[in-house]
């Protein structure tokens, strides 16, 4: 009898259950409103005002960790509009923008080198064929100087004219040539400096020239106007990443870790060469920074990450993407970042880190994309290089619609303005 009670107790509760749990199918339940909604929402984009595709294929392939079949080369953008940007075909382009080909100055090996644009309107690049060149506005040379360098870093510009560019030297591969012409293409000097190069000059508003070195660990250079060595800093592996200046002089640049792959770091060096802080952004750092009006430094990783940092080192947020990111950050004046990436998208963040839209191209991003003061955002994507998780796909040069111009803060972008000058 005991147990019959307790069985009926128990089918009377169970039956408080199953009323209670909308046994008629029409209402709204409390555990029905319990389930978690796994859906994921739709990932704002932005529309594509044009891509223009561009051959890639490299004549030669040198032994240099950046070649390969990617292009690398960041656009400029000349007062009058044109976009100019080099391709490892060979061939410096430039584009109207309506995304035309005006012109293509042929050079004999791969450009990786992104091209920069003097006050008159000259375009100075260098090529993988020991050559730099200077193109007339109309895509006619204007003159070239022969070096013993393979030249992938891009040039600085100075506020007096002098053209500073560096290349690693053929026959060892294990030296700098660093030289400064003048706009005539004449040598006002050279200086030979430890390891590879793939950093880019950047002059200080004192002249100071600054450029990273991947050899024997690496290294930051400071080189004074005439040629002399004002320091030399030791990274903590090789230094690909081309530097940004701050306001108050501060130099922010990176580096690989010596061996590991899940090191890499920031640095923030103060102009007397000495070490201000550095941060582990736990993958390679080829990337290169941008910093913001309230002091933020934003510098992307082979981590697959886009950083947030605080003038300080800390870091304050952190954006994952689905590849490394080499390409350089680039900030408009509403704040938004834009970055790409090597799993094929171009990304527009918030301040606060948070994802304003997604733009997904053919293939992966390491050039650094540009504002430009139409709002339009340019960028080129690549094949993949053979020993890097790049995205396949043709290369080509993309415009974007993006909100604002390009911010007035005192290094927006790789190469720091829309000329690609380097200059602060």
């Amino acid at each position: 009898m005991r147990e019959r009670i307790r069985l009926l107790i128990l089918c009377c509760f169970l039956c408080f259950l199953v009323s209670g749990c909308g046994g008629d199918g029409d209402s709204n339940t409390s555990l029905q409103g319990a389930i978690i909604d796994n859906t994921v929402p739709p990932v704002p984009v932005s529309e594509e005002e044009w891509n223009t595709g561009i051959s890639a294929d490299p004549l030669i392939l040198r032994d240099n960790p950046l070649f390969g079949f990617q292009l690398f080369s960041s656009p400029a953008i000349a007062e009058d509009g044109t976009i100019y940007v080099g391709s490892t075909d060979g061939i410096l382009y430039a584009l109207d923008q309506s995304g035309n080909v005006k012109w293509g100055y042929i050079t004999g090996d791969q450009i990786v080198a992104s091209p920069a644009v003097g006050t008159d309107g000259t375009i100075y690049v260098g090529s993988a064929d020991r050559q730099f060149y200077a193109i007339n506005p109309s895509g006619t040379l204007k003159w070239v100087y022969p070096t013993k360098a393979v030249l992938v870093s891009s040039p600085a510009l100075g506020a007096d004219g002098t053209i500073y560019v560096a290349g690693t030297d053929l026959d060892t591969g294990r030296i700098m040539f660093f030289y400064a012409l003048n706009q005539s293409g004449i040598l006002n000097w050279s200086i030979t400096l430890s390891g590879p190069v793939n950093s880019s000059p950047v002059i200080a508003s004192d002249g100071t020239i600054y450029i990273g070195s991947a050899g024997h660990g690496g290294h930051v250079y400071a080189i004074n106007p005439d040629g002399t060595i004002k320091w030399d800093f030791e990274a903590y592996g090789k230094v690909d990443s081309s530097a940004a200046i701050a306001a108050d002089g501060t130099i922010y640049i990176g580096s690989d870790s010596d061996g590991s792959l899940t090191t890499g770091f920031l640095y923030a060096i103060n102009p007397n060469g000495t070490l201000k802080w550095f941060t582990d952004l736990f993958g390679n750092v080829k990337s290169s920074p941008a910093i913001a009006s309230d002091g933020t430094i934003y510098v992307g990783s082979d981590k697959e990450d886009l950083f947030a940092l605080n003038p300080d080192g800390t870091i304050k947020w952190v954006f994952p993407t689905r590849g490394p990111v080499r390409s350089s950050p680039a900030l408009a004046n509403d704040g938004t970042i834009y970055v790409g990436s090597n799993d094929s998208s171009l990304y527009a963040l918030n301040p606060d880190g948070t994802l304003k839209f997604q733009f997904f191209a053919n293939a992966g991003i390491a050039s650094s994309p540009v504002v430009a003061a139409n709002g339009a955002i340019y960028f080129a994507t690549g094949a993949p290089a053979s020993d890097e998780p790049f995205v396949d796909g043709t290369a080509a040069v993309y415009s974007i619609n993006g909100s604002g111009a390009l911010a007035g803060t005192v290094w927006a972008k790789f190469r720091r303005d829309l000329l690609n000058t380097g200059r602060q």
